[in-house]
């Protein structure tokens, strides 16, 4: 009898599940900033540095007196580090404000108001990118870069300075400043103190080069990047090209982001609501994929530009491929800069173990995310392996002395059986006449993601010439070939 009863009670909760649910937790946030960036004192010292060490270097020869006439134009700023996985990182508070009235008189390149001006007069002048989800996280573990919009020379850099500021301090903060074959400047600011590249002024860096790691040193109130431009005439832009873009008629975007770049940067499963204390402490995540039966899992969506008119579809599927639950949300505000949502699920004794998959279909793109239940553990559980195989950019790239490269392998047997047979690869680096430099790989690997470090050395273990290389990848009838540039 009391079995009976503990079956109809599992079949009942199962059966619950299924309807639509309230999130229990979550929210989002608009940023408000009410003080500027830097001081007007701050911003005459930083423009009479660079211009003083822009002549110096053209005396020295460094940088040219003459500009080329060919623009400029930025790759993405921010870049994850290779141990960060989430789907994205990032968010952005504010643009650059267009309307030169003040105070409460904003217009970002969009005509919208995602901005801030001061009534000292401040109108912000550049874009600001946070890291999120957990951005004091991501900053103390070192998870997200500031690297190099466009390959240039640095003029100036500030380090040194306390890094984990809450609001108007006034001090200085942490940055590298770059200026590009076209004569044009730009700033990267707030930087982590320590952390910044130990190249100093009248250094070359090339595109995506690592600069240092985001941070909240100086006039700030978490962990972002500012990022601020300006022509080889000292005039500032605004890299977004809009109709309300009052400084300059073209973007300077190889691929200008949308104004609204909705997206989910991150699924995961936890312990408990993740805990997200004042500033400047560092986020308790509670994160944690594999549980126990009689156990509760919190499934969590982090979301960036979330709009209430975007329906986000979620699904929470057993290890049979059975739909556990499935449900839809919307968020409770017209737009999020971010925003999380977290529901959770009791999973009684008798639950199906194995890998789970949390799954969140929005705006035409699907998330997952895998977790594991059973007492048998996550070692001896159907391994978690890609469908497609792939290989991903080297990183960093440009690289000295090392980089990592990616590449993820499928199922190389039938489906259901409990091994999978190793594929064979091979994976090789060749110099741009075709010679082969260096063999990583030549022998089998198992389905999953892997990861190795190619060094800048050939098969004999010396060094190779900086340039640029191509790594191959092949396995079946797969074949691949990406482009690395190692620096000397």
């Amino acid at each position: 009898m009391k079995t009976l009863f503990f079956f109809l009670l599992i079949v009942l909760v199962l059966h619950l599940s299924l309807f639509a649910q309230p999130p229990a937790g979550g929210g989002g946030i608009e940023y408000v900033q009410d003080f500027p960036c830097l001081t007007d004192e701050q911003r005459e010292q930083i423009q009479a540095q660079l211009q003083e060490n822009i002549r110096i270097l053209q005396e020295q020869g460094i940088l040219p007196r003459q500009y080329s006439p060919q623009s400029v134009l930025f790759e993405f700023p921010l870049a994850p580090a290779p141990e960060l996985t989430d789907y994205g990182f990032h968010g952005i508070s504010n643009f650059v404000d267009h309307d030169p009235a003040y105070p409460n008189h904003i217009q970002d390149y969009f005509c919208g108001v995602r901005s801030y001006d001061l009534p000292s007069g401040y109108n912000h002048q550049g874009t600001d990118f946070f890291t999120t989800p957990f951005p004091w996280y991501k900053m103390d573990y070192d998870l997200v870069y500031v690297v190099a919009a466009a390959p240039g020379v640095i003029i100036h850099k500030q380090d040194g300075y306390y890094d984990r500021n809450c609001g108007f301090t006034g001090a200085p903060w942490n940055a590298v400043y770059v200026q590009h074959a076209d004569g044009s400047v730009a700033w990267y600011g707030h930087m982590k103190n320590g952390s910044l590249t130990p190249k100093g002024v009248g250094d070359g860096v090339a595109l995506g080069e690592y600069l240092g790691v985001v941070g909240s040193s100086g006039n700030s109130t978490g962990p972002h990047l500012h990022f601020e431009v300006y022509d080889q005439f000292n005039n500032l832009i605004d890299p977004y090209q809009g109709s309300c873009n009052s400084m300059n008629s073209d973007s300077w975007w190889i691929d200008q982001k949308p104004y609204y770049d909705s997206a989910i940067n991150a699924l995961m499963t936890h312990s408990a609501a993740p805990v997200l204390p004042s500033c400047p402490q560092q986020e308790i995540l509670n994160k944690q994929d594999h549980f126990m039966p009689g156990e509760t899992v919190y499934t969590a969506a982090y979301y960036r530009d979330q709009l209430n008119t975007q329906v986000s579809t979620y699904y929470l599927i057993a290890p049979d491929s059975s739909v556990f639950s499935t449900w839809t949300h919307s968020s409770d505000a017209p737009h999020y800069a971010w925003s999380y949502w977290y529901w959770y699920w009791f999973f009684p004794i008798g639950i199906d173990e194995g890998v789970w998959t949390f799954k969140v279909e929005y705006e035409n793109k699907t998330y997952v995310h895998h977790f594991t239940v059973g007492a048998t553990g996550v070692e001896e559980q159907e391994p978690v392996v890609p469908v497609t195989t792939e290989l991903y950019q080297n990183y960093p790239n440009p690289f000295n002395p090392v980089t990592t490269i990616s590449f993820d392998l499928p199922h190389a047997s039938p489906k259901g059986h409990r091994r999978h047979k190793q594929a064979r690869i091979t994976l090789h680096v060749y110099d741009m006449t075709g010679k082969k430099v260096k063999t990583l790989i030549n022998g089998h690997y198992a389905a999953g993601h892997h990861t190795l470090l190619w060094d800048g050395t050939d098969d004999s273990g010396q060094p190779v010439a900086g340039g640029v290389y191509l790594y191959r990848l092949e396995t079946g009838s797969y074949i691949a070939v990406r482009k690395m540039v190692l620096l000397r």
